[in-house]
Formats: C-alpha cells, sequence, structure tokens
C-alpha cells in the first residue's frame, strides 16, 4: 500500500519548459544556457551543463520577451539538475526590465 506523503513545499511548483542563462558569481563570470523545469515564487529546479556546486550563488535571466533576472543559491544538485532558490521570492522581487514589470503569477 502507498500513501500519499503531504506537500511540505513552501510553494506550489509549476512544471515549465523555459529557456535561461546562468550566469555564475565567479571571477569569470562564465554564462551557461539552460532549461527550467519547475517553477515556484520561491525557486525553480533547472538543468545546465555547468559544474554547479551547493551554495553557488548564481543569477538566472528568463528567455522571456523582457527579460528578466533574480539572483539566488544552489540548495541541491543530481548530476546537471539543480534546485535553485531566490533570494527574494519572485512575487516580492522587482522585476522590472526595461521600465516594465514582468508579469510571473501562474
Amino acid at each position: 500500500m502507498v500513501h500519499d506523503s503531504p506537500n511540505t513545499r513552501r510553494w506550489q511548483r509549476y512544471p515549465v519548459d523555459l529557456p535561461v542563462r546562468i550566469t555564475g558569481n565567479g571571477p569569470f563570470r562564465l554564462v551557461v544556457l539552460g532549461r527550467g523545469t519547475e517553477l515556484s515564487e520561491g525557486g525553480m529546479a533547472l538543468y545546465a551543463g555547468i559544474d554547479l556546486q551547493l551554495g553557488d550563488l548564481i543569477e538566472i535571466e528568463f528567455g522571456t520577451p523582457s527579460p528578466a533576472r533574480v539572483t539566488g543559491i544552489i540548495r541541491n544538485r543530481a548530476c546537471y539538475s539543480f534546485g535553485f532558490e531566490f533570494l527574494i521570492p519572485l512575487r516580492a522581487h522587482d522585476m522590472r526590465t526595461d521600465g516594465k514589470a514582468y508579469d510571473f503569477h501562474l
């Protein structure tokens, strides 16, 4: 018999397929393309061919009509799949780019 465990996450996750640009905060500011696969107010799951470590501070730019950037921390890793926690949740984050706010409400 299988029991469903209760969802203990702070925010609901939504499946997505978003192109993202990942910029590390290392000395060379390497930019790598990746894909967001799940999105919530507090973070996202992403896939990218980059060697990120737990605790790395990175910036994500969403491939949307009005590019939006968020900064966060790598919280978990499985090969090239990463759990990325936003430093400021999306609804509270100032998503203004080019004088406009991008609507991330899901």
